[in-house]
């Protein structure tokens, strides 16, 4: 019986270290296999599958399995190698750069007010600061980046960069302080904002979040 036992012992160990482990504690789910590029159609072998822990996986990920729905699918943000796929980093046909219209910067020294919540795929509208009242329409934020041109994305008190952004209320803590933006615009638009920024000499924008 004491032999019986010690192999069966022996037999649960195993069990728990090859299969168990995994089943109990860990999922299996999509991942990209290499860095990816905004604007990318994703192809079969730019995707992989990875076991993490179960509470790290993310809300709008995708398990191991439906690659099928990612394929084919144009990236709207870039995608880090081993960073899992979310439904975020699609773009949507509205997101698409149109025709005359490019991604353009507003940088620190033009804008007098922003939320610290700002993020990028974010609706703002660009308005005076100076008290006139003129408004420069609304814009959707491509990056939201910090001084030294790294995007500031949102991370848990536990440290690490979240891959989806989250809603607005929960955007608490990120990984720098915003420093400037980049919206999508066409050319004529950005002159006219860059035109009245640099006329005032200071600080004139208002970036005010909006509902896209």
């Amino acid at each position: 019986m004491g032999v019986l036992l010690a192999l069966l012992s022996v037999a649960g160990l195993v069990f728990w270290e090859t299969t168990g482990r995994n089943r109990l504690l860990m999922d299996r789910v999509v991942v990209a296999s290499a860095d990816i590029r905004a604007g990318t159609t994703l192809r079969a072998d730019m995707l992989t599958t990875v076991l993490i822990p179960k509470d790290g996986v993310i809300e709008k990920g995708f398990p191991a399995g439906s690659e099928g729905e990612i394929v084919g699918k144009r990236t709207a943000w870039p995608v880090s190698a081993r960073q899992q796929l979310s439904a975020e980093v699609f773009a949507l046909e509205e997101d698409y750069l149109k025709k005359g219209e490019s991604f353009f910067v507003i940088p620190l020294a033009w804008i007098a007010m922003r939320s610290s919540a700002l993020r990028r795929g974010d609706t703002v509208e660009i308005a005076s600061a100076l008290g006139e009242g003129r408004n420069f329409g609304r814009y959707k934020l491509a990056f939201v980046k910090d001084a030294e041109d790294l995007e500031v994305r949102d991370m848990p008190q536990g440290g690490e960069l979240l891959p989806e952004t989250p809603d607005r209320k929960a955007r608490t803590d990120a990984n720098a302080i915003i420093d400037h933006v980049e919206i999508i615009a066409t050319k004529a638009a950005y002159e006219a904002i860059r035109a009245f920024a640099e006329s005032a000499g200071l600080p004139s924008l208002l970036l005010i979040q909006r509902e896209g």
